[in-house]
């Protein structure tokens, strides 16, 4: 599938889906966990720069770097975010010097990966000591499974796995693990509904997890 057959056809609604509530939703999640106040922050399958772009408006001094296999998001986020490295890249072989990132984000990402572990295994080798690893991954179990798999028309998502399954495998690297769930769904006229959950996180349709390098 081309870049632009993928942000048109998968992802067509790209602006919609990523509202500024959203985001800034990340952004906290990873404040409220930060040490450093610069800190370097890699952002793997940036897409067309949403997330970067608003993390540059909120924090100019925070170093940021994105990398997407495809072409068109690269572009794009490089004409989004001129502050930001970005380069085409895969999250199985990051082209980063181990140890020397503070955060790695990687917003509905790992779903599209085949080889997990070793994605899994490059951003903790690429996260310093104490760094931070957020992501959020769609789940296809729980009472809203059934929806979330009859919804999903994202033909590379190659992993359509339980929330147990992510919690598992990001605890098998990274300690202070926390996480909770997402309410989402693209209603008509492109109004895309957001809400974090903790008391709902066992039936939420996607999770987020944030969880510090060993």
């Amino acid at each position: 599938m081309s870049s632009t057959n993928y942000f048109d056809l998968a992802y067509r609604n790209y602006e919609s889906q990523n509202p500024p509530a959203k985001l800034d939703h990340y952004l906290d999640i990873i404040d409220d966990r930060l040490s450093s106040k610069t800190p370097e922050l890699l952002d793997v399958g940036c897409g067309r720069g949403a997330f970067l772009e608003r993390a540059s408006h909120r924090h100019p001094k925070w170093r940021l770097s994105g990398i997407d296999t495809e072409a068109d998001g690269v572009t794009a986020t490089k004409q989004r975010v001129p502050e930001a490295t970005v380069i085409t890249a895969t999250a199985t072989e990051l082209p980063f010097t181990s140890g020397t990132l503070d955060v790695v984000t990687a917003w509905d990402v790992l779903e599209h990966i085949p080889d997990l572990d070793s994605a899994v295994a490059e951003i903790e080798r690429c996260l310093r000591p104490g760094g931070l690893f957020c992501l959020v991954v769609p789940v296809y179990d729980g009472v809203t499974g059934p929806l979330v798999r009859l919804l999903d028309r994202d033909p590379t998502h190659v992993h359509k796995r339980s929330r147990d399954f992510w919690i598992d495998l990001i605890a098998s690297r990274f300690d202070s693990l926390f996480w909770h769930g997402i309410h989402r769904y693209l209603l008509v006229g492109s109004i895309y509904l957001h809400r974090p959950t903790r008391r709902l996180r066992n039936a939420s349709a996607a999770i987020l997890i944030s969880a510090v390098r060993r």
